[in-house]
């Protein structure tokens, strides 16, 4: 009776531990492959950004109109050329803009009879067909998987904000593929071996001196499922003491060390995301911030905008210098800061130039609130006996319907550089 129990235990025990066995070389096969995917798209994303600070967007449109190349064209050529010959994983670096036929060429670092020249014209293949409408449009980055390489679009822009085309970086995956492969093979070793001798030591050492902490452990470490166990209070690990005198309790303080290295990265990670979605003198977003929330934004039902821009900082810096010119950047801030609300977000677009993004606005609530700022005497950000007199100047735009934010924060600067020019 009691064999036979026994080798029922064995056959569930071993059972289970096989199901366990496939289900983690599942799911650590596909976080491998998710993470080299990963990898390949920050090595893509980090060239594209590079060669974005290369690239002279103002100087695309005449590029592109003229077919005609300058000193400054074979310079950035050149970069472009450089930076893809130091890389051996970037198989492919062009600048493309796009239209309803398919990709004009700009830049091209192919320099083999496949590669393209400036003004040549290549029809979209099969995973460009299918993206074409987000390809002509060039307001958001793309991310297309060929059979041997991944290819990064990031847009250019001029300085007017305008799209002028793509960066596209493409990242070979022929050695992420091999290694994939060969991680595969060695999971399925390694985890299957694993398994057959957990199992059998397992049946063998099931007790309470092994169970008991393991289970205080496991219990300790699900905590974690309920993400406000970490905000503000103790840690469930804080609560847990083992003091088995031997590997257990070594995994004991090797998860409570790996709890302090998450909590001080989450927490060095928060500062960071911050930081990058943050104007550092004025606390207000930035323009980072700003692409990453339009696509959200042109979803909505209707949105609004006010620009503001600083009169006279330029006279102000000059005469006065850079400290009087930042404290009237930082007024002009808590100005905008001023009629922040939930849904208004504020931002410093660079230099004196402000912007109040608004969510779903109602066209009265946007008049209503620009002639209040207007009326404001926090516009006048100098006293009367300075001797520079400087004021915000306030444009404002509403739009329904289909919202496209460029145009909504052109038009927005439109109506300020009128005000501006009503005071002068």
């Amino acid at each position: 009776m009691k064999k036979s129990l026994k080798k029922k235990m064995l056959l569930l025990i071993f059972s289970f531990a096989i199901l366990l066995n496939i289900v983690s070389i599942v799911m650590n096969y596909q976080n491998f492959a998710s993470t080299a995917e990963q990898a390949n798209y920050s090595t893509a994303s980090t060239v594209a950004e590079t060669c974005a600070l290369i690239i002279d967007g103002d100087a695309l449109e005449s590029y592109v109109e003229t077919g005609q190349r300058d000193n400054a064209y074979y310079a950035t050529w050149n970069k472009l050329l450089d930076y893809k010959n130091t890389n051996k994983d970037i198989v492919y670096l062009s600048v493309v803009w796009f239209d309803e036929e398919g990709g004009n060429y700009i830049f091209d670092t192919d320099l083999t009879e496949n590669g393209a020249f400036l003004g040549d014209k290549i029809a979209f293949d099969s995973s460009q067909l299918d993206k074409k409408n987000e390809l002509v449009k060039c307001n958001k980055r793309l991310f297309i998987t060929y059979a041997d390489r991944m290819d990064l679009y990031r847009p250019v822009r001029s300085s007017y904000n305008i799209p002028m085309g793509y960066v596209i970086v493409g990242i070979s995956t022929k050695e992420a593929a091999r290694e994939q492969e060969s991680y595969l093979v060695k999971l399925v070793i390694v985890l299957s071996t694993l398994t057959l001798v957990i199992t059998f030591f397992f049946v063998w050492m099931v007790d309470r001196s092994i169970l008991k902490p393991v289970n205080q452990l496991s219990v300790a470490v699900s905590g974690y499922a309920n993400p406000g166990r970490l905000k503000g209070g103790e840690s469930p690990l804080s609560r847990l003491s083992i003091h088995t005198g031997d590997e257990i309790e070594n995994l004991f303080h090797s998860v409570k060390k790996m709890e302090s290295d998450i909590l001080d990265s989450s927490n060095n990670l928060a500062i960071a995301m911050w930081n990058s979605q943050h104007d550092s003198m004025t606390q207000l977003y930035n323009k980072r911030y700003l692409a990453e929330c339009s696509d959200e934004y042109s979803m909505m039902k209707s949105a609004g905008v006010f620009y503001f821009d600083v009169d006279n900082l330029k006279k102000m810096n000059d005469i006065c210098g850079h400290e009087c010119g930042d404290e009237v950047i930082k007024k002009t801030a808590d100005f905008v800061r001023k009629y922040q609300t939930e849904k208004r977000a504020g931002f410093r677009m660079g230099g004196d130039e402000f912007m109040l993004l608004v969510g779903n606005a109602g066209k009265d609530e946007m008049e209503r609130c620009a002639r209040q700022m207007k009326a404001d005497p926090e516009t006048k950000l100098t006293p009367p006996n300075s001797k520079v007199q400087c004021r915000i100047a306030i444009g404002y735009a509403f739009q329904s319907g289909d919202i496209d934010l460029d145009s909504l924060i052109k038009e927005a600067d439109q109506d300020m550089y009128k005000d501006k020019q009503s005071h002068r």
